[in-house]
């Protein structure tokens, strides 16, 4: 049975939407201790995100449903809305995304997982474009289970990293309140692992050029340290501390209702290294770091949801909910072993960068009751509510030794860079709070009109304090063929609102690179991180973001010939319109002359030599995608040999933009609409086809299940041209899990993903000379679906009461 994409509940069969329900044993047989990780496992039109994420993305990284951004994807916990990060990323597929971090739900708290495949903006409101996931928690009121567990990848790269070794334990109990069905129900995961290194060793030279991690000797010869180790950089899964704890509780209140509850918080810390500085760099003073450094970006989350209503069946014969809940989530971003080389030798090592902080306030009221129109056999069943948001968004400053200048002049003459190395810190004049607020009702009617046909119609008006109205529609219908076959459809239009963070988010960080057309002269450039609200964003065309709007069509069957068999196929198209995507606009040497004439006459930066090149969020593109997806499932009983629960999951999709939006103004013939990098992570970064085979085994106390997957090609394009393109060839990987229940308490469990240890291609000889990275041999591409890490095993101890 079911509860996502009804207002009532019905089974996953019967839903006029197709639905997935992940199941917290299908989670556990994954062996990972992140949501995000297993779910990307189980189903096929679940991806981590592919792409360069930047350098905070290693240390929040997102889902994407379907190929479409995170953002699209609406996020409920136990059918209320969940709330979205502080961050947002400027990185790969994760562009411009501040979706919901699913890693920041305990696992041990989960009862199961419904995933609607199917815009329900109409239904839920904004985000519900490529569907909504529904994490329902455990709510047993009594039993338990605490279970402890080793997991590490299976090789690493160089001299760096520890295999991402981790131990996890979790923890569940049911407690009943009284004797009237109250309960109580308590969760605690603690998650901790080390780094995992993919990067390869910084070669004598990248491109021709010599790469040198030392300055040369004063007779002009190489330094002999040169000839050392040469493995400097650090990349891959981040060092990470988390504790999670949970409740889901409810009591009845008498006859006319009853008093529920739930609750997450999650404490995160995670350690994720920077780019390599090495000792000639121009970020490094010598006598500080004579070997270079290797920064470490820290990020401390702290994130909770509370959730309390009050609920009944019979309110003048209506049932009704009436709920507040509350998210936030706050990230503090900090720096060490790191430099500010502009306050010179006496520079601290450990920064304090700033806080980013995203808070949700929800107020609910829904209602439902049927009635008997006397037009048909069945009755109406009408559901209806209010609903109000208030959104906060704030940017905390950072130390000032994180961001000052301090105007350190190396013994050559060169000015040093301002601000700690590593990642920027968020200045003063980006510090700030916004708010906005929104209300909205919806009305929902589902009416069997005949034995075999049934309707549904949705209708939800949303009004926002910073851009204004937006309506929707759905409209799903269900045709009962035959018992064993049925059809079912829908059209929906949906919409997704600007985040606060896109919006406002606002960040800057300076570098220095050369100017090829003018002798490679060293220039100093700062890169802006703006609002659209920012002067010189608005003088280079950035204008007040409005709302995706989408279009949903979906049609698909279910087919039960024969007992223990369920098909279904639906096939689906989802335009979006105004897409939000990030625009970087380079005032950097002749191509870039007119950028900064307009922002020399806009006043926005000062006409001092230097360089500056801002990216903005815009309303860019119409995009469309194209998709199937494909669930079977078959339980053959083998009488004493057990059973065989087989499955076979499939999603195709293929992503097209069908308009660019052009540019507000005239920038010059180097600044594209849409650059070759975001049509790719729009259009080629995610695989047009998963497919998915599973067999799980049930033998008395042994169970062992086997999923291989199959993920057909991906490209990351290149800004620089097709021969810099990054290819990722299909791959086949294969996943195990072997439990035994050696006592009627106990069970021990090991298994392992991507056992073949299948890693993606690296980049091409052009693409690896282009690259900013230090790393070769290897130097894996990022449009990897899977990762570059390899092999990952684990090993389990569960004990239940």
């Amino acid at each position: 049975m079911v509860v996502t994409g009804t207002r009532g509940a019905v089974r996953a069969s019967h839903s006029m939407s197709p639905v997935v329900i992940v199941s917290h044993t299908d989670l556990t047989r994954t062996g990972q201790p992140d949501l995000r990780n297993a779910l990307s496992l189980l189903d096929p039109s679940i991806n981590n995100t592919p792409g360069y994420p930047g350098q905070l993305g290693f240390t929040t990284k997102t889902a994407s449903l379907r190929g479409l951004p995170s953002n699209e994807t609406l996020v409920l916990v136990n059918g209320k809305r969940r709330h979205t990060i502080a961050s947002i990323f400027y990185g790969g597929a994760m562009q411009g995304q501040s979706p919901v971090d699913l890693d920041m739900i305990p696992m041990s708290a989960i009862d199961h997982i419904e995933i609607l495949k199917d815009g329900a903006a109409a239904q839920y409101g904004s985000d519900a474009i490529a569907g909504v996931i529904n994490i329902i928690l455990k709510k047993a009121d009594h039993g338990g289970s605490v279970e402890l567990s080793y997991n590490q990848y299976g090789s690493t790269v160089g001299t760096l990293g520890d295999y991402g070794r981790g131990g996890n334990l979790f923890f569940n109990k049911g407690v009943r309140i009284g004797n009237a069905g109250g309960y109580i129900n308590l969760s605690a995961d603690i998650i901790g692992n080390q780094w995992t290194n993919t990067a390869g060793y910084a070669p004598m030279s990248k491109g021709g050029t010599p790469t040198l991690l030392y300055p040369l000797q004063p007779n002009g010869q190489l330094d002999s340290r040169e000839y050392g180790n040469r493995y400097r950089q650090l990349y891959g899964v981040p060092e990470t501390e988390k504790q999670a704890v949970s409740y889901d509780m409810a009591v009845p209140l008498g006859a006319w209702g009853e008093f529920y509850s739930f609750a997450t918080y999650t404490h995160r810390t995670a350690y994720e290294p920077g780019w390599y500085r090495p000792s000639n760099s121009s970020q490094n003073i010598i006598s500080v770091y004579p070997e270079g450094y290797l920064p470490i970006i820290s990020t401390e989350d702290q994130d909770f949801q509370f959730t309390s209503g009050l609920r009944g069946k019979n309110f003048l014969g209506w049932a009704w909910d009436a709920s507040v809940n509350y998210g936030r989530d706050q990230t503090a971003l900090g720096l060490s072993n790191s430099i500010n080389v502009s306050l010179g030798p006496s520079s601290p090592h450990n920064f304090y960068l700033g806080t980013l902080t995203n808070s949700e306030l929800t107020a609910d009221f829904d209602l439902r009751r049927k009635f008997d129109t006397g037009l048909f056999k069945y009755p109406l069943s009408v559901s209806g509510g209010l609903e109000y948001r208030y959104n906060q968004y704030e940017i905390g400053a950072g130390e000032r030794a994180a961001w000052a200048d301090g105007g350190y002049i190396f013994p050559n003459g060169v000015r040093s860079l301002p601000s700690a190395a590593g990642l920027g810190a968020y200045y003063p004049n980006a510090a700030g709070a916004y708010s906005r607020m929104n209300g909205a009702f919806y009305v929902e009617l589902d009416q069997q009109l005949t034995k075999a046909l049934s309707i549904q119609l949705s209708g939800r008006n949303e009004t926002y304090s910073d851009f204004g109205n937006t309506a929707n529609g759905k409209v799903s219908t269900r045709y009962q063929v035959t018992p064993w076959l049925a059809f079912r459809g829908s059209a929906s239009n949906g919409f997704h609102a600007p985040t606060l963070q896109q919006e406002y988010f606002q960040s800057e960080a300076t570098f220095y690179s050369t100017n090829s057309q003018a002798n490679n002269a060293l220039i100093t450039t700062t890169n802006v991180y703006s609002s659209v609200n920012n002067i010189g964003a608005r003088a280079l065309g950035a204008s007040p973001l409005k709302p995706e709007t989408s279009h949903n069509f979906g049609l698909g069957f279910v087919l039960t010939p024969i007992r223990n068999f369920d098909l279904s196929l639906d096939i689906y198209r989802i335009d979006i319109f105004n897409q939000i995507i990030p625009l970087s606009v380079s005032g950097n040497g002749i191509t870039g002359e007119q950028v900064m004439n307009i922002l020399h006459a806009s006043g926005a930066v000062p006409n001092d030599g230097n360089y500056y090149q801002y990216t903005f969020m815009r309303n860019a593109a119409h995009t469309e995608t194209e998709g199937m997806d494909l669930q079977a499932h078959y339980l053959s009983d083998f009488g004493d040999a057990g059973t065989v629960l087989w499955g076979v999951t499939m999603n195709q999709q293929q992503h097209m933009i069908k308009r660019i939006n052009p540019l507000a103004i005239n920038l010059g013939s180097a600044v594209q609409p849409l650059f070759r990098n975001e049509i790719g992570n729009l259009t080629t970064i995610y695989p047009r086809n998963t497919l998915r085979l599973t067999g799980t085994w049930n033998y008395g106390p042994v169970s062992t299940t086997v999923r291989i997957s199959r993920y057909s090609s991906t490209k990351n394009l290149s800004n620089q041209g097709p021969a810099y393109d990054e290819t990722v060839g299909p791959a086949w990987l294969m996943d195990f899990d072997i439990s035994y229940r050696f006592r009627p308490r106990w069970v021990a469990e090991i298994g392992g993903n991507n056992v073949f240890n299948k890693r993606p291609n690296v980049l091409n000889a052009r693409a690896q000379a282009a690259s900013s990275l230090y790393q070769v041999n290897p130097n894996y591409s990022t449009a990897s679906i899977y990762g570059a890490e390899g092999s990952y095993f684990y090993g389990k101890l569960r004990y239940s009461w």
